[in-house]
């Protein structure tokens, strides 16, 4: 039986809910469903009575759960034994984020780095799906997304932690004029010329937009940001992305590139987070890494 299952009882039997377990632990209320009856076949007892009202422990219930509590305590202990031995050992730290977090990580990054002189830091610039790829398969520590409704269904095997909520916003040269007015419509959006950002995040909002008003004068797609802002700078099209996608960036703070709100339009807005396998025991550096992020977004 595997720890995560005596999680879910305990969680269950904490709360009296199944729907709330599941928002709790970031499982989908089928899958709590699912292991609850795979954990009863399995030792073949009830340890819930479930029904509209909630899940009541039976009372074999109640001494499965007091063990499950016991031994996830044991592991606990195991866990911050093992934690201890990884903190001497880490030399590597191997970070996956979307090119947004790039704009607010770069420039600090050095103070971190001082105080973790004989730390190398990988940072591999990544989509939101390869991050969650990468990071699944123990290829990188931890990994910073684009959360969005499209992608909610592939955490249940992380630990998430938003960092900072985000809006679309349209971006377009200085002296267009969407950037004296700070504003444009869907259907002033579909006659413009387009540049997109290759990330998946952009790809499900622009298809869904293109489903629900029509679509896109798109003149290319591309996987390098300042190939997108040449050829906005240039006035050959504008783009959209969340706005934490470009702050700080020096185009934006010099005023050649131009932040426009998108109205009229019921967009979907997205967050940038943090994500950790379930399954690995974050280290000392590791947790002081994540809130060093964190501390960074705050501030900035």
């Amino acid at each position: 039986m595997h720890i995560e299952k005596l999680e879910i009882l305990v969680e269950v039997a904490n709360t009296g809910s199944i729907s709330i377990a599941a928002e709790n632990l970031h499982i989908s209320q089928s899958g709590i469903s699912q292991a609850i009856t795979k954990i009863e076949e399995e030792l073949g007892i009830k340890i819930f009575n479930r029904s509209r009202l909630g899940a009541r422990l039976t009372v074999d219930g109640v001494q499965i759960v007091e063990k499950s509590k016991e031994v996830l305590l044991k592991y606990a202990e195991l866990k911050e034994i093992a934690q201890k031995n990884k903190d001497s050992q880490l030399s590597e730290l191997k970070v996956s984020m979307v090119p947004a977090f790039i704009n607010y990580l770069l420039p600090p990054l050095v103070d971190f780095k001082n105080q973790h002189s004989n730390l190398h830091i990988d940072i591999l610039e990544n989509t939101t799906e390869r991050t969650i790829e990468i990071v699944k398969k123990n290829q990188a520590n931890i990994g910073i997304i684009c959360l969005y409704e499209g992608i909610k269904k592939e955490l249940e095997e992380f630990h998430y932690e938003g960092l900072i909520d985000g809006k679309m916003k349209v971006y377009a040269k200085k002296d267009s004029p969407f950037a004296i007015s700070k504003k444009i419509t869907p259907e002033e959006i579909i006659q413009q010329k387009f540049v997109l950002y290759n990330g998946d995040y952009i790809r499900w909002f622009t298809n869904n937009f293109q489903q629900d008003i029509g679509k896109l004068n798109i003149l290319f797609s591309s996987n390098h940001l300042e190939e997108l802002l040449r050829a906005i700078l240039n006035g050959s099209a504008i783009t959209w992305g969340p706005n934490f996608s470009l702050k700080n960036h020096p185009y934006l703070s010099n005023g050649e590139l131009v932040e426009i709100d998108l109205v009229d339009y019921d967009s979907v807005n997205s967050e940038l987070g943090v994500i950790t396998s379930k399954k690995k025991i974050l280290s000392k550096v590791e947790k002081q890494f994540i809130n060093f992020m964190r501390n960074e977004i705050i501030s900035s």
